[in-house]
């Protein structure tokens, strides 16, 4: 379809943005993130440039748009940590955010993601703002102490590890453990790192 932005209805708007977001998955998956061009991007999702600019203005806000829908983090965390902080928090966390990674019937969508933000600076710092933005924004508010930014940053860096190793370089055991048996074996060590030495193991 091509659209112009004269009288473009929100609903329009809304659908152009999600092909414009689908067009950024197929071609960074494809030519990787340098490669590709704002200009195919919209090509792509069947949009003009100019009107496509207008949705969102360059490849960085589409990667930062295809990251959010891909982790989807700030809805599929806010009822796990409504549950309350408890010691069982940061197994519920991690049990949710490692999910993400776990592939269906092909690459989870979150190793694509990873692999094309691995290929280039810019596209790696669009990653972390917004893996940031959502995960440790949403955790860290409802924790009591002083240094929460901190122990919420640390505690995604613990989980990002573990999904790094397990899906992106496939390391050994690591690999080929099952989930639940990966998080009992790394529980203590985030129960740590995010509640402190309060938290009972």
């Amino acid at each position: 379809m091509t659209v112009t932005s004269a009288g473009a209805a929100a609903e329009t708007r809304a659908e152009a943005t999600q092909a414009l977001i689908s067009a950024g998955r197929t071609l960074f998956t494809q030519l990787g993130y340098r490669r590709t061009d704002f200009a195919d991007l919209a090509s792509t999702a069947g949009l003009t440039e100019e009107f496509a600019r207008e949705l969102l203005p360059d490849k960085a806000a589409v990667f930062g748009a295809l990251t959010e829908r891909t982790v989807k983090v700030a809805g599929i965390l806010r009822p796990v940590v409504t549950e309350g902080v408890d010691e069982d928090l940061p197994v519920r966390l991690a049990r949710t955010y490692l999910a993400l990674w776990e592939p269906n019937e092909e690459d989870s969508p979150m190793v694509e993601l990873y692999r094309v933000a691995l290929s280039d600076k810019e596209a790696s710092q669009v990653l972390r703002e917004r893996i940031s933005k959502t995960l440790n924004g949403q955790v860290d508010r409802e924790l009591p102490s002083g240094d929460a930014e901190l122990r919420t940053a640390l505690f995604g860096a613990q989980l990002g590890g573990v999904a790094f190793v397990r899906h992106l370089i496939q390391v050994g055991a690591v690999a080929s453990a099952d989930l639940e048996t990966v998080i009992a074996t790394i529980a203590p060590g985030l129960r740590q790192t995010l509640l402190g030495s309060d938290a009972t193991p």
